[in-house]
């Protein structure tokens, strides 16, 4: 890796200082590709009830703004160049502007950040089905949100297609971008967590598990089998001196008829900690387990889900993903009941058990109306420390979905999220609209 970046210093250096050597601007924009996004997301919430602690229950990282408003403008830009036989470069731009203000104290917050998100080189081996990408890129793993706001890090990831349904993955990265909210950066991570931060502000030695490298292999396949389609993912990673990860996803789909589908999916994301971070932190960060099921039936416009999800430990952080839900949306339902204390899955005190029930309608294939449930709980073992998130929860989310054209969407949500607990009771109120355009 180290003669990649030497050599792509000693390019720069010479087109920078060399006059002889310049390209004329119509070559040097030849064949260039673009894509990106345009996004415009206003947020708004209040707690209409609870004491100040209970108040900051409801309010986790990476929530919508307690008892305020926000807007969020975003633009990212990609660039894909072909350098060379079988060799593309890319680099993508990241520009985000929030302000956020409060209806506490009328108090406002503007953040602005730019920055280059992703730096790569592709190489292509097409009589072996093979890429190899070395850089600054997303991870793109089950753990880590797979989004336009994933988690990056420097290294190589190398892909192989050679058997027919079958993606072979191994990958290798340090410096990683676990930021967070922090920054005007959205995305979540286990340093997010108050406990974790709590714990890193004190004097005594802590321990950064983004600090060191991630290895991982994944085999991911996609299969005919029993009259439908088996989708099926297998992921295993290890941290440097911080944990074992493993994961296992399988999807089934098959239809009746021509408008009839149905859907059944279940997932499982284990974790040990070990070395370093199990050490300095003496017990109290255990390895976490998930758990979440679901099936969808869809028929002429009409959808409907049941599902389950179980996660987290009563006595212990544990965390399921490496950066905010992870790559595991498909399996949960509402937004905000998993931004409260306990119920966070980049990290967080509390074991998690939920029920939910989603349906919706879609006119014309563009415009949908749905509803989601989500009822359950949160156990910690002192479970009458209100501050901790314990108790009883409910979410009730309302959802309006427009597909204006294969760029172009608009997206709006409104959120009612109660917890309720041996001392009082809390509620949170929010609402998100979006604007979404993608080339």
């Amino acid at each position: 890796m180290k003669l990649v970046k030497l050599s792509l210093v000693a390019a720069l250096a010479a087109g920078t200082f060399s006059v002889a050597n310049a390209v004329p601007l119509e070559e040097a924009i030849k064949d260039i590709d673009l894509s990106g996004v345009l996004r415009y997301r206003y947020r708004l919430s209040n707690v209409s009830s609870g004491a100040g602690h209970f108040s900051d229950a409801l309010n986790g990282r990476g929530s919508t703004v307690g008892n305020g408003q926000s807007h969020h403008w975003a633009a990212i830009l990609g660039i894909s160049k072909a350098i060379g036989d079988n060799w593309k470069a890319f680099l993508e731009l990241d520009a985000r502007i929030t302000d956020q203000s409060t209806g506490d104290d009328s108090s406002s917050n503007t953040i602005q950040t730019f920055y280059v998100n992703q730096f790569y080189l592709t190489y292509t081996a097409e009589d072996i089905a093979t890429q190899v990408i070395l850089g600054k890129q997303a991870v793109n793993a089950i753990w880590t949100e797979n989004g336009h706001w994933q988690l990056v890090g420097t290294g190589a990831k190398v892909l192989n297609q050679s058997i027919e349904g079958l993606t072979l993955a191994a990958y290798a990265f340090d410096g990683f971008n676990p930021i967070g909210v922090t920054g005007g950066r959205e995305g979540d991570t286990i340093l997010n967590s108050r406990l974790i931060a709590d714990r890193m502000a004190d004097d005594e030695p802590v321990y950064n598990p983004y600090s060191e490298n991630l290895y991982g292999v994944a085999a991911i396949g996609s299969y005919e089998a029993l009259g439908g389609e088996l989708d099926s993912q297998l992921w295993l990673a290890y941290i440097d001196e911080a944990a074992y990860l493993y994961a296992l996803d399988l999807a089934y789909g098959t239809t009746f008829g021509e408008d009839t589908k149905w859907d059944l999916r279940f997932a499982y994301l284990g974790n040990s900690v070990t070395g370093d971070f199990d050490d300095v932190y003496q017990g109290a960060v255990d390895g976490g387990n998930f758990f979440g099921v679901n099936g969808t039936l869809k028929v002429s416009g009409f959808d409907g889900t049941l599902g389950f999800l179980y996660y987290g430990d009563k006595d212990a952080i544990t965390f399921t993903t490496l950066s905010d839900n992870g790559n595991i949306g498909g399996l949960l339902a509402g937004e905000e009941i998993y931004y409260t204390n306990g119920s966070q899955l980049s990290g967080d005190l509390g074991q998690n058990t939920f029920g939910y029930v989603k349906f919706g309608y879609t006119f014309d294939k563009v415009l949908r109306f749905g509803s989601d449930i989500v009822y359950g709980g949160t156990k910690v073992n002192n479970g009458t420390l209100y501050s901790s998130g314990a108790g009883d929860k409910l979410e009730y989310t309302g959802r309006i979905d427009y597909k204006y054209s294969p760029k172009l969407s608009f997206q709006g949500w409104y959120s009612y999220v109660n917890i309720d607990n041996s001392l009082l009771e809390g509620e949170k109120h929010s609402v998100r609209l979006q604007a979404l355009y993608k080339f």
